[in-house]
């Protein structure tokens, strides 16, 4: 059974639970006054703490992250504290990230997989926090997307101009930002902002759960050293990355567990015409040994 983890017991806007099988699963629940499930304050300073301590904790293998309403996962940061935010000088550059920046490279880089189920809206600093995860689930006629600065005469400064443009290109990017205009989840879809779109919330939440749990029976430090990988590709060029790449397999032959895995895939007759046209049951059954 579920339980909540010592450090999420005094969270008062993220309830944080973990499963044995390694599966933390945080949901949004806000309790702003205007009812949007805001990006409060309290919500950022409890979220940021909890990816600290998901990223560090070895127990943990997938952070799952959804909301208690159904409507807003996260509609946007508060505008009453942008208002408050303190304005530099007009030709002031920036020469280290700030703690939201911090927390999104924390959540985007972190040894385990990431996935937000988004079964509402996202907005603004709501959807450049939901572009840090690895995956995004979403219910077609439910979850929508926008960045609403520029209407509000800002401009994202939350990561969404450096990530939206990396997952669905630069002219769709601009479309969103420079528009306001927001997507559906068949649009977000078509685009990459998310995954997969589902019929229903519930749909949504079986495919989440089972996806979760998937990972979480993998050998940790093979999830650790594949998405090391995919992120490699962000961030060197081609061949740097190749030879990342390499270097990453590499360290993966020498595991116990991956040599165990390996033996039993040989041992139990996996590696045959039969077991592999079943292929995904084979790897089911593979976990189980």
């Amino acid at each position: 059974m579920a339980s909540t983890p010592k450090f999420a017991e005094k969270y008062k806007t993220f309830k944080v639970t973990v499963s044995p099988d390694g599966v933390c699963v945080g949901t949004l629940c806000s309790k702003d006054e205007a009812g949007l499930n805001l990006l409060t304050g309290r919500l950022f300073r409890e979220f940021a703490d909890c990816v600290e301590k998901v990223a560090k904790d070895e127990a943990i293998r997938v952070f799952v992250v959804r909301s208690a309403d159904e409507d807003f996962w996260l509609a946007h940061f508060d505008i009453n504290a942008i208002l408050k935010l303190p304005v530099p000088g007009q030709f002031d550059q920036e020469t280290v990230p700030n703690a939201w920046h911090t927390v999104s490279e924390q959540l985007r880089s972190m040894p385990k997989a990431t996935i937000a189920e988004v079964t509402g809206r996202a907005g603004g600093g709501g959807n450049e926090f939901c572009m840090n995860f690895d995956m995004r689930f979403g219910v077609r006629g439910r979850t929508k997307f926008c960045q609403m600065e520029v209407p509000l005469g800002i401009s994202p400064g939350g990561t969404g101009c450096i990530n939206l443009p990396r997952l669905i290109g630069t002219g769709r990017a601009m479309e969103m930002i420079l528009s306001g205009s927001e997507i559906d989840a068949e649009t977000a879809e078509s685009w990459g902002l998310l995954n997969r779109s589902f019929q229903d919330i519930a749909s949504c939440r079986a495919y989440v759960d089972a996806l979760a749990a998937r990972i979480a029976s993998f050998p940790p430090e093979a999830v650790r050293v594949a998405k090391a990988s995919v992120l490699a590709a962000e961030r060197m060029p081609r061949r740097e990355a190749c030879l990342e790449n390499l270097s990453l397999f590499n360290q993966t032959l020498g595991l116990p567990e991956a040599k165990r895995r390996m033996k039993a895939f040989l041992e139990n007759n996996f590696q045959t015409r039969e077991a592999e046209m079943d292929l995904q049951g084979t790897i089911s059954k593979l976990s189980k040994l």
